[in-house]
């Protein structure tokens, strides 16, 4: 795949870039042709060989259409993540730089789900704001907003999974109450039955 000068991109460890320039360096094995990146975000310039671009991963900004699915995984109920950290550290970083923005999308919403329901240790915070930054960056970029009304949008989708859940979780816990004390009824009257018919 290539990529023009201006054309923004998506890396799978840095988020959203900018092809600057091409350049050329030499190497022992003669030239080479190198794709010149700027991460504006994290003021980052990285050099990515022309012939390699598709091993690492780098990939246009996703197109309109992929939006919707992208804010349909935000407010689908959140998951549980592992409570062992270096299980759950693992299961979130392979998410964040997988390079697919549903991924991505997943690890903020449970994430923050576990904020909220729980805690986050400081490895967890700081794997939160990077996914946070990799995707509102990218929705930004294809919905050409502003990153303040991106980053209202998805904290509105994640608030709404996190209210369904917490709803659900309630309901179910009511429903458990009313099983368990409707429970004895059913046995006493077929209790005082059997005596009735003695």
């Amino acid at each position: 795949m290539g990529f023009n000068i201006g054309q923004s991109i998506i890396h799978p460890s840095h988020g959203a870039g900018k092809i600057v320039a091409f350049q050329e360096k030499e190497l022992v094995k003669g030239f080479q042709r190198y794709y010149v990146i700027e991460f504006i975000h994290n003021r980052l310039t990285v050099h990515v060989p022309v012939r390699r671009i598709d091993q690492t991963g780098v990939r246009p900004v996703m197109p309109v259409a992929l939006i919707s699915g992208v804010f349909e995984t935000l407010e689908t109920h959140p998951l549980d993540l592992p409570d062992e950290f270096r299980v759950r550290r693992n299961a979130i970083e392979k998410q964040i730089h997988s390079g697919y923005p549903n991924q991505v999308a997943a690890a903020v919403r449970d994430l923050a789900w576990r904020e909220d329901s729980k805690y986050l240790t400081e490895a967890d915070k700081e794997a939160l704001f990077e996914a946070r930054t990799l995707l509102i960056t990218e929705l930004a970029l294809a919905l050409e907003q502003s990153w303040e009304l991106t980053e209202r949008s998805v904290d509105d989708a994640i608030a709404r999974a996190i209210r369904d859940r917490l709803e659900a979780e309630a309901r179910a816990l009511e429903e458990e109450e009313r099983i368990s004390t409707d429970w004895p009824f059913p046995v006493a009257m077929h209790a005082e039955m059997s005596e009735a018919a003695d």
